[in-house]
């Protein structure tokens, strides 16, 4: 299914979309709406046998409980973002890696990639690897 992207997504409003992403898995759950669509998808490339309890994740409150169990589970994780979002304006994209550290120091780091449409969050493909690559 392609989706129909209106307006042009800037490089401001994309690292402002990655911005809000990432104090979402911080625990900002305000206004989920105002940057993830109504029919917000995510897509964890994670073990199979969790892969049921994230396909299912649906719109903006989905993910909101989704992270809240998350962070109830696994309190005083910090994500943030690893240098600057790369936004492709024409397809509607965003991509950024990002890194996780656990409460023991531990760090981890993935990469994100958005699909924006009409402003707000559509779709995300999400993988977060075992351990933090560093430079």
């Amino acid at each position: 299914m392609t989706l129909v992207k209106t307006g042009t997504l800037t490089p401001a409003a994309g690292i402002a979309l990655f911005e809000r992403w990432t104090a979402l898995w911080n625990g900002d759950f305000s206004d989920p709406e105002e940057f993830l669509a109504p029919d917000f998808r995510i897509r964890f490339g994670n073990a199979p046998d969790r892969a049921a309890e994230t396909d299912d994740v649906h719109g903006p409150q989905g993910i909101v409980d989704l992270i809240s169990a998350f962070r109830d589970a696994t309190p005083g994780l910090r994500y943030a973002v690893e240098g600057t979002p790369a936004v492709d304006g024409g397809l509607g994209r965003v991509a950024s890696c990002l890194y996780v550290t656990l409460p023991d120091g531990v760090q981890k780091s993935g990469i994100d990639l958005f699909e924006v449409v009409d402003g707000r969050i559509a779709t995300v493909w999400s993988v977060t690897g075992l351990r933090r690559f560093a430079d």
